[in-house]
């Protein structure tokens, strides 16, 4: 007796299987209001359609990769309708339940041919029930609970990557003389183990990609905290180094006004009252740019740079800046300028310390300028950038430059029209 001639419509049990093994994977994924109504409708639709392509692959199309891959955005396509998923982890989970699916049926085959040999003829359906009922709960715990539990983002690339293997998966399933018996006999072919093995490497293969690519997020994610971090503490050191010279100035206008309650005469007074006025006069920001995170910025380093004996000048049209992010801005520009101003403290020429500030746009293009006068030949102004400014340029499409023009130490930013605009836009 051959394998076929105790086969029902076998066709129903493995769409079941199907819609369940879809469902295994569904049930990980963030679900809808309203879950268990909007699946019951979903489940016995897949049902139908997947019995409705197995009976075209037998009678009309004998292509399982194209029926398949039908199935496979048949099963996307549900799983949109019953979670919140974005498009590319509803159809990554639907790689997963189709290839799963399908190696766990071959493995029931090559397990059915054996007891087929040994004179032991289970009722087909039966079997395949008890397949199911053996290997759906260790499918969830095992594949589809670690897999899509976490928050991990689908990206195009891996994406790409599960179709191709999806692809070689179902091509080896097509293989026309793949499932025939060896010499006439009975049963399945021995090339049928060739099958199961080339599904079990290539899921083996799918969840080795999965690692690499949640690895390489986990290890980017760590690397925006970094730059966070570092962020954060220079911020912080900024605030520290601010705060001392504040209380600097503090204690000096407290000596001031001292001096001048002590004064006794009119010109002692009037010498007290100009020293005191040039204390304030500190405090007393004149830059505005049109941006505040722009003056805030100056502001700070200003503060600084009177303490250092160095003049700031600035000519910026901050609205130019404002389709930068404000803690994109607040890093980028205190990197430059600070790296500016440390420039300008070794040089030995005190007369030139002076620092300037241009923002402006030319020629389509966002420029922004930072310049320091030389006193002779020395090393450009930026020697090495941070990873977080590195990753800021990198997000806005920018270029930066380190040169030498008429005898000044200039850095340059230039953002593209095209990236500012889609930013301002966005």
């Amino acid at each position: 007796m051959s394998l076929m001639d105790f086969l029902p419509d076998g066709r129903y049990y493995v769409s079941l299987w199907m819609v369940l093994q879809v469902l295994v994977f569904g049930w990980c994924l963030p679900r809808r209001p309203r879950f268990f109504l909007r699946m019951l409708p979903a489940v016995v639709l897949l049902f139908l359609a997947g019995r409705q392509l197995l009976l075209v692959q037998s009678y009309v199309l004998s292509v399982p990769l194209v029926i398949r891959a039908v199935m496979g955005l048949a099963s996307a396509v549900m799983l949109l309708w019953i979670s919140t998923a974005a498009p590319a982890r509803a159809l990554y989970g639907a790689i997963w339940a189709m290839m799963t699916q399908q190696t766990l049926q071959n493995a029931s085959s090559v397990l059915l041919n054996d007891l087929l040999g040994r004179e032991i003829l289970p009722h087909y359906g039966l079997y395949l029930l008890v397949w199911m009922a053996v290997t759906l709960p260790l499918t969830w715990w095992f594949l589809a609970r670690p897999l899509f539990s976490g928050s991990y983002q689908i990206g195009r690339r891996h994406l790409a990557v599960a179709g191709v293997l999806f692809a070689e998966f179902e091509l080896v399933q097509g293989v026309p003389d793949i499932k025939i018996g060896i010499e006439g006999s009975p049963g399945l072919g021995q090339n049928y183990q060739f099958v199961l093995m080339n599904g079990i490497c290539l899921l083996v293969a799918l969840y080795l990609v999965h690692t690499l690519f949640v690895k390489r997020q986990a290890e980017a994610e760590l690397a925006v905290a970094n730059a966070l971090r570092r962020s954060q503490e220079e911020r912080y050191e900024t605030a520290k180094r601010n705060v001392a010279l504040i209380n600097r100035r503090c204690h000096e206008l407290k000596v001031q006004l001292a001096d001048l309650q002590r004064a006794r005469t009119f010109g002692e007074q009037q010498q007290c009252l100009d020293r005191l006025s040039e204390a304030v006069e500190i405090y007393d920001s004149s830059l505005t740019t049109g941006h505040d995170v722009l003056d805030m910025i100056l502001a700070e380093q200003s503060l600084y740079c009177r303490e250092q004996g160095i003049e700031v000048h600035c000519v910026a049209d901050g609205a130019q800046l404002q389709f930068m992010e404000d803690s994109d801005l607040y890093v980028l520009c205190t990197g430059i300028l600070q790296q500016t101003i440390a420039h300008i403290q070794n040089q030995p020429d005190s007369g030139q310390r002076e620092l300037d500030l241009q923002v402006y746009r030319r020629q389509g293009v966002v420029v922004l300028e930072a310049a320091a006068a030389l006193s002779g030949a020395g090393p450009q102004p930026v020697q090495a950038l941070s990873e977080g400014i590195l990753d800021i340029l990198h997000k806005y499409g920018a270029e930066l430059f380190s040169t030498k023009e008429h005898g000044c130490a200039v850095v340059r930013c230039l953002f593209p029209m095209l990236e500012t605009a889609n930013k301002t836009e966005s």
